[in-house]
């Protein structure tokens, strides 16, 4: 039987790049031959859809979590086979779902799905700890800034208050520049291994200018090859921390 990986990628506060990370890993997931489903639980600030183009989707996780679709009804096909679960964007369909369903309705997950990557929001809402709740596994989000990874130790302190020990964290827009904190002095600081260091990179603008994901967009670009670097050592074929050279 295979063992489905529930991964929530959780950071404290927005802006740190997690929905762009969760939406290329899953790609890059499926590129290595792994069924995965990206969820969007962000359901109060969605941006997932936007990436697949899926904002007039006839259902959303809103719908399943309003008890009006099933999770099948709201999956869609991305690149490379990725199955999205995108939320919805108005203000109506928002309303009328109850995060607190969010576990119950990923135990519906098909039993043959390698990974299911979860876009948790930021921050302390009843979402987020819905979203926690519905996974087995977290990964940590933040960029190489004090404010970011103090905000990152809160949601580390969350997630294991409910059971949940990050795996790992991802440092994300790393430019190496003097006034950033260094991966080593973050490890220590939030006590979790650095799985990946995504450079800075011009691409993912330009692929989010595009409304494309980063993996189409240039596959080659050092963030989409860390990203690739990331998937290999969650799938357990890498050892080393993921960079762009990965």
């Amino acid at each position: 039987m295979i063992h489905m990986r529930l991964i929530a990628l959780a950071s404290g506060k927005g802006g740190v790049g997690r929905t762009t990370i969760a939406a290329n890993l899953g790609i890059a997931l499926s590129k290595l031959g792994k069924s995965t489903i990206i969820i969007d639980a962000s359901l109060t600030s969605p941006d997932l859809a936007l990436l697949f183009k899926l904002e007039k989707s006839v259902y959303t996780i809103n719908d399943a979590l309003a008890g009006e679709a099933s999770l099948s009804e709201i999956l869609y096909t991305g690149p490379s086979g990725v199955k999205i679960a995108p939320a919805a964007v108005t203000l109506e369909q928002i309303r009328r779902a109850r995060p607190e369903r969010m576990p119950e309705l990923l135990r519906t997950v098909p039993e043959k799905t390698d990974f299911v990557i979860i876009d948790a929001p930021s921050g302390l809402r009843r979402e987020t700890i819905a979203a926690l709740r519905a996974a087995r596994e977290v990964l940590l989000v933040t960029t190489p800034d004090m404010v970011s990874v103090s905000d990152c130790m809160k949601t580390r302190l969350i997630a294991e208050f409910l059971g949940l020990t990050p795996i790992g964290m991802v440092l994300n827009r790393v430019r190496g520049e003097e006034f950033e904190i260094e991966s080593n002095e973050i490890k220590t600081i939030l006590n979790v291994p650095v799985l990946a260091e995504i450079p800075e990179d011009e691409g993912v603008k330009l692929a989010l200018n595009q409304g494309v994901p980063l993996l189409v967009l240039d596959a080659k670009s050092p963030a989409a090859k860390a990203i690739m670097g990331l998937a290999r050592r969650l799938i357990g074929g890498r050892g080393k921390v993921s960079k762009a050279a990965a």
